[in-house]
């Protein structure tokens, strides 16, 4: 398994935790406080993701993702998260490259998360 395959494989399985909690918050349990994975941590080193105004932006895009999944259908397994997990995953990339070449991210307004985040960091 490849760092990129391990990554997706992360993200979907975050997604699907995602689905539980948000879940379970939208009845009153207040989950997220109390049940975190802290997968964004780990996916964030597998990725190098630097300190400071990278890491603002690429957590936007990564919780985006993450509450978005909600939308997602519910399932057993998590393969129809596997698109929203490459897509997740490259906009990732994108935020990292963009910010490593010093192109500004800032620009409000929908971004190109594949029609299922509504944050505003990649118009």
């Amino acid at each position: 398994m490849t760092n990129k395959e391990l990554i997706i494989n992360l993200i979907q399985q975050d997604m699907k935790h995602s689905q539980l909690i948000l879940g379970l918050d939208d009845l009153g349990l207040e989950a997220s406080d109390k049940h975190c994975l802290e997968m964004f941590d780990i996916i964030a080193n597998l990725m190098h993701v630097p300190d400071g105004h990278i890491e603002d932006r690429w957590a936007r895009v990564y919780l985006a993702y993450m509450s978005e999944s909600r939308d997602i259908e519910i399932q057993h397994m998590t393969t129809p998260m596997k698109p929203y997990a490459i897509s997740c995953y490259d906009d990732l990339c994108e935020v990292l490259s963009l910010e490593s070449n010093g192109i500004r991210v800032e620009k409000q307004g929908h971004c190109k998360l594949r029609c299922i985040c509504k944050c505003c960091c990649l118009a």
